[in-house]
């Protein structure tokens, strides 16, 4: 009987590693391996560590590569309550696109900002939308579009994470 048990589970076990059960990876919910912190104890001020992804880039523009480094966050104004600078890591041509305008709805960071970048009035419009999962840790995508005034264009997606020791 032991042997039974044993070779039935041998076979179930096959099955299911094999992909040929009736339950597949996409019947299964993904479920966020931290909760995100309540809204009002968040504190994102300060000093992060960020990590971008390789980018996926739509068009005829260079790829692009892996970026890690330091940026900080401090309060900024009016529509935009926050400032985001990228301090290492980042190559910024023209400077001013090291540094972001953001605001903080919920849990959820949106930072933004574009520039002209070249004499031939082609535009870069850069954004960034961050869930705040603890006060040091935030992840999400962010995108980059360069826009040419004769309309050629190129898009670059990747996924950023921001993360920091805890503080004392």
């Amino acid at each position: 009987m032991k042997k039974i048990k044993t070779a039935v589970f041998s076979i179930i076990l096959a099955v299911v590693l094999s992909g040929g059960s009736a339950l597949s990876q996409s019947d299964i919910p993904l479920v966020p391996l931290v909760k995100p912190i309540n809204p009002k104890l968040i504190k994102i001020t300060g000093t992060w560590n960020y990590n971008a992804t390789m980018p996926t880039v739509q068009g005829i523009c260079p790829a692009g590569s892996t970026a890690s480094g330091t940026l900080t966050i401090s309060k900024g104004s009016g529509a935009r309550p926050y400032l985001l600078v990228f301090q290492s890591g980042r190559v910024c041509n023209p400077a001013s696109l090291c540094t972001f305008n953001g605001t903080l709805s919920g849990n959820e960071l949106v930072f933004v900002n574009e520039a002209k970048v070249d004499d031939e009035g082609g535009e870069v419009t850069n954004a960034f939308r961050l869930t705040v999962l603890t006060n040091e840790l935030a992840t999400g995508e962010a995108s980059s579009r360069y826009l040419q005034p004769d309309g050629m264009q190129c898009q670059w997606s990747y996924g950023i994470t921001l993360n920091r020791k805890a503080r004392k």
